[in-house]
């Protein structure tokens, strides 16, 4: 488009030598809007609104999250402080976040609008999954996961495009993902070995049958999902890279288990 632009304008102040030279100017503005400057410029400022929507939607859905079944109990108030503060938000974001989550309690709470939101700015991929896991892992903050609260998150699901079978997958993986981390980091060790270590392959989302080859695959596919870097590129809050590294330990943690276990 500057390519045109620019030879006419040469054309009028010099003539066709003018058209020439505004010609190769134009192509060189043309070129840093799609490969340069500009370019770097831009994907900048679409990670920060995809960074912006992710935290927003979060927050939406936690609020709603916890007043799916009718009432939002203290261990979810609790469990939105607890990502908060391990998110290390500053008191300005920490007044954000809890203003969302009210919106999101709200009785004209909008969710369509908000997932289309997200769905146009974030898309499909790896941050669609992380928001599901941070969801799921509120969902057992009270210590179960309620028909209602699960009929919300499987309409989120919907409403992005997740299919009913990798959100089974995924809240399994989770839900003993959690299940692995407490009894790996508990000192007293309430689960038995066995159980460890069965939790530590539905962490991976695999199977003892399955050959060493096939647990390696799964393994680098989770480690690629929520490497803290890959992330970041795509829009995750630079407040949440904590979470995705301790994410990474704990898969990590339970592949060294499965892996000694094999051997």
């Amino acid at each position: 488009m500057w390519k045109i632009v620019c030879a006419i304008l040469g054309y009028i102040l010099a003539g066709f030598i003018g058209a020439l030279l505004g010609f190769c100017v134009g192509g060189v503005i043309d070129k840093a809007q799609t490969g340069g400057a500009f370019s770097r410029i831009r994907s900048r400022a679409d990670v920060r609104l995809q960074q912006e929507t992710f935290f927003r939607t979060l927050f939406l859905l936690m609020g709603r999250l916890a007043k799916s079944d009718g009432q939002v109990t203290e261990a979810e108030i609790q469990l939105a402080q607890s990502v908060m503060q391990r998110l290390r938000l500053s008191p300005a974001a920490q007044d954000q976040a809890k203003r969302l989550f009210n919106e999101g309690k709200s009785e004209n709470f909008d969710l369509a609008s908000v997932l289309n939101t997200f769905k146009q700015v974030v898309g499909p991929g790896d941050l669609t999954r992380t928001l599901l896991e941070v969801l799921l892992v509120s969902a057992y903050a009270d210590g179960h996961f309620s028909l209602e609260e699960k009929a919300f998150v499987s309409q989120v699901c919907s409403y992005l495009g997740v299919s009913v079978a990798e959100f089974e997958a995924l809240h399994i993986q989770v839900k003993q993902q959690a299940h692995f981390s407490q009894g790996f980091q508990s000192s007293s060790n309430s689960m038995g070995s066995k159980d460890l270590l069965k939790a530590a392959y539905e962490a991976l989302g695999v199977t003892p049958e399955m050959t060493d080859a096939e647990i390696k695959k799964a393994y680098r596919r989770l480690m690629s999902q929520h490497h803290p870097d890959k992330l970041s590129s795509k829009g995750l809050p630079d407040e949440m890279i904590e979470l995705a590294k301790e994410r990474t330990q704990e898969i990590q943690a339970a592949y060294e288990m499965v892996k000694k276990a094999r051997k």
